[in-house]
């Protein structure tokens, strides 16, 4: 009995060993990049008898049990064809590998080890008093997130009690920054515009003196599969409307002394859009020339620090502010975003910029 379950232990190493020799000898290997399954290569001497103008037309990749091929590239790198898919591998799906109408292989794309998720960094605005009439907020994420299922995951439920439907605006495609880690989310314009039809039919998303929570459910996917770590719940209440332009000629400068890098400090006095503070904010030196350095935002968007890449200089400086930076409203340099186009008064010239003059000593 002892020696048939040793020869059955080495039966089953064996023909683990084998099984796993196999695998590896598929001639079809994954490729990753930040942990994506971006494509996948495969070995010459399975492809020795296509000639290599025709792997477009005759080697093709479907999700398994599916007849239509994934759309991507194919192309030669050396003696290895590389499949590279318009959208990456989904993690956890398994995938064939067809050539001349013959399955040639099949893979499964491994699942995330447990605990490795994506997480909400952030949700700007990030103060907890928002006027009534705000447009935009933005959702900072740790990795790229699956897109065009937004409305699918967030939620704004009033007073603790009732989801508000049709809050936010479906846009499709949404409105991802580059590498897809902030996502724009529009409160229905239609509905903040008091002269427009939707905001006379069903009311602006927000009204002043409720309590509203912002929910980011658990269950969004990452562009690999994995969901977020936990839920975020965002509280805040809703102030009176804001329908004035930023002043920056009410904004206060504290300039940093030369001969230091310490940043130069600018105050809004009022929160103003995050992702626009990003990049609408610019330092000139007295020559014309911009000087370079990061900005960081603070104090709840009411804050801007610019610290230089180099030591201060004496001598004279502007502060550039784009003429499309807002605030939480939608406001901008040159108009308030509700406004009435009729009234002569505000029929004034757009301004590209504004400019804020500051000494260096």
């Amino acid at each position: 009995m002892r020696l048939y379950a040793t020869y059955s232990l080495i039966f089953f190493v064996c023909g683990l060993f084998v099984a796993c020799h196999q695998a590896e000898d598929t001639g079809i290997k994954i490729q990753w990049a930040d942990k994506r399954a971006t494509g996948i290569s495969i070995a010459s001497p399975l492809l020795k008898t296509v000639p290599a103008d025709s792997l477009n037309q005759l080697l093709s990749v479907r999700l398994a049990g599916k007849e239509t091929a994934i759309a991507g590239t194919i192309s030669l790198t050396g003696d290895v064809a590389i499949f590279e898919p318009l959208i990456p591998f989904t993690r956890g799906l398994r995938y064939d590998v067809w050539l001349r109408n013959q399955r040639l292989s099949e893979m499964t794309i491994p699942t995330l080890s447990s605990g490795d998720n994506p997480k909400l960094l952030a949700i700007y605005p990030s103060q907890d008093s928002l006027p009534d009439n705000l447009l935009k907020i933005y959702l900072h994420f740790s990795r790229p997130m699956r897109e065009g299922q937004s409305l699918n995951y967030v939620s704004l439920i009033k007073n603790k009690a009732d989801t508000l439907p049709g809050v936010f605006l479906d846009l499709q495609p949404e409105l991802w920054n580059a590498d897809r880690t902030i996502l724009t989310l529009w409160l229905d314009p239609g509905r903040i515009k008091r002269d427009l039809l939707p905001n006379k039919r069903l009311g602006a998303p927000l009204q002043a003196g409720s309590q509203y929570q912002l929910v980011v459910s658990s269950a969004w996917p990452d562009q690999q599969g994995a969901t977020l770590a936990k839920p975020t719940t965002k509280s805040f209440l809703a102030v009176q409307r804001d329908s004035l332009s930023p002043a920056p000629a009410q904004w206060a400068l504290a300039p940093p002394a030369s001969g230091s890098v310490q940043p130069l400090e600018v105050a809004f006095g009022e929160a103003l859009d995050y992702s626009l503070l990003a990049e609408t904010l610019h330092v000139f030196n007295e020559t014309g020339k911009p000087v370079s350095g990061s900005w960081q935002i603070g104090d709840n968007e009411k804050l801007s620090l610019f610290k230089p890449d180099a030591a201060w200089q004496k001598g004279q400086y502007r502060l550039r502010i784009e003429g499309r930076l807002e605030d939480l409203a939608g406001n901008n340099l040159n108009r308030p975003f509700d406004r009435d186009i009729t009234r002569k008064e505000l029929q004034k010239k757009s301004r590209s910029f504004v400019e804020l003059a500051f000494s260096v000593y």
